[in-house]
């Protein structure tokens, strides 16, 4: 019998961190690792080894940029902080919201609407308008109205957002956008899905994580073109 591990591997943290993270890949670990944010050690063989602290220290680093918007160099800088016992208002704040963790987890189930909306913090007049543009879709349980945990995030980023005037109508934009990608992706995939395999649905999800993670970094580039070219014009 083989002695139980003392660690995690990639393909494990990431299994474990998806449900809160549905962005979370392989690749991203391994870029927040080139980034110095995080430090695994290396078996012998030259695999990552994830102790219980650093996935704390990943989940921590996530959750700073999912919930703060944090650039990577500022998240290292709360991190490298909390190395030297310095645990920023930020951390505090975040390692503090157990009722955040809970509505992002997946593993709990559906989220009642009233639990859902009491605990983000956003009006039901602004649930109503997501609801209305197609953001978010509420389903019926034997408990009553419920949200998944995506539509909980969206809630969430929604309410962020509205601090800097976008109201949910500016979101429709995004469910515009996300209708045609996803056509296009499954246009992509169409022959992949008609292929008889046993590995056919792994393959599907690996290809389907790649083109959602270039996806994002091809948006957030022209993003940040868009913005700089702003920036530039008003100077």
């Amino acid at each position: 019998m083989s002695p139980k591990r003392d660690y995690m591997t990639i393909g494990e943290v990431v299994r474990q961190l998806k449900p809160r993270f549905p962005d979370l890949s392989i690749s991203k670990v391994r870029y927040y690792e080139e980034e110095h944010l995080i430090k695994p050690e290396r078996t012998a063989g030259g695999y990552r080894k994830f102790s219980k602290e650093d996935v704390r220290r990943l989940e921590l680093a996530l959750r700073l940029q999912k919930d703060k918007y944090m650039p990577l160099n500022v998240i290292k800088q709360n991190l490298d902080m909390m190395d030297m016992g310095q645990v920023t208002p930020e951390i505090k704040q975040i390692s503090s919201t157990n009722n955040q963790v809970d509505l992002d987890s997946e593993d709990n189930g559906p989220v009642l609407a009233e639990k859902a909306v009491d605990i983000i913090g956003i009006s039901p007049e602004a649930v109503k308008m997501l609801e209305n543009f197609g953001i978010i879709q509420p389903f019926k349980t034997a408990e009553g109205k419920c949200y998944s945990s995506a539509d909980i995030q969206l809630m969430t980023i929604a309410r962020e957002m509205a601090k800097y005037g976008i109201e949910p109508r500016h979101l429709r934009m995004y469910s515009s956008l996300v209708e045609k990608e996803s056509a296009l992706f499954h246009q992509i995939m169409y022959p992949m899905l008609r292929q008889k395999s046993e590995d056919k649905d792994r393959r599907i999800r690996e290809v389907l994580e790649k083109l959602s993670e270039f996806s994002g970094q091809m948006k957030a580039l022209l993003l940040k073109k868009k913005l700089q070219d702003y920036m530039q014009a008003t100077s």
